[in-house]
């Protein structure tokens, strides 16, 4: 077995398709590597015309995404300005809901030094004791 070398041409799997395989007469293997030839250079102008389209269609998705990107840019803004109207509101509310909270404890004190002085209210009506 020492002077046994591997030939993977002898075997069908790997033997060269241009050449035949060895076994056909030679018009019959140029025809048949003529047509091999058209068959690659078909499938190389598909394969090409598949990645074009492939590249448009990324391309597309791509610009679709950036359009998304920027009306949620553009939402996110305006969803921004009013919120910032509204907490603005807010603020002015609590300053005034602070203001009449401190008119009425001021009002609540002047009744009650109201009826220590003799008078008595009862609601628009006020009586002298």
């Amino acid at each position: 077995m020492e002077g046994l070398i591997f030939n993977p041409n002898s075997l069908p799997y790997f033997q060269d398709k241009s050449s035949g395989g060895g076994n056909s007469p030679s018009s019959e293997g140029s025809s048949r590597s003529t047509a091999e030839e058209e068959r690659k250079r078909r499938r190389m102008i598909s394969n090409r015309e598949s990645a074009r389209r492939s590249r448009m269609r990324k391309r597309r998705h791509m610009d679709e995404l950036w359009s998304t990107l920027m009306e949620l840019v553009n939402e996110n803004k305006c969803l921004m300005e009013e919120m910032n109207r509204i907490m603005e509101s807010y603020e002015r509310v609590v300053e005034e809901n602070a203001k009449l909270r401190e008119e009425t404890s001021m009002s609540m004190k002047m009744i009650g030094d109201i009826q220590l002085d003799g008078f008595f209210v009862d609601g628009d009506d006020i009586w002298t004791i």
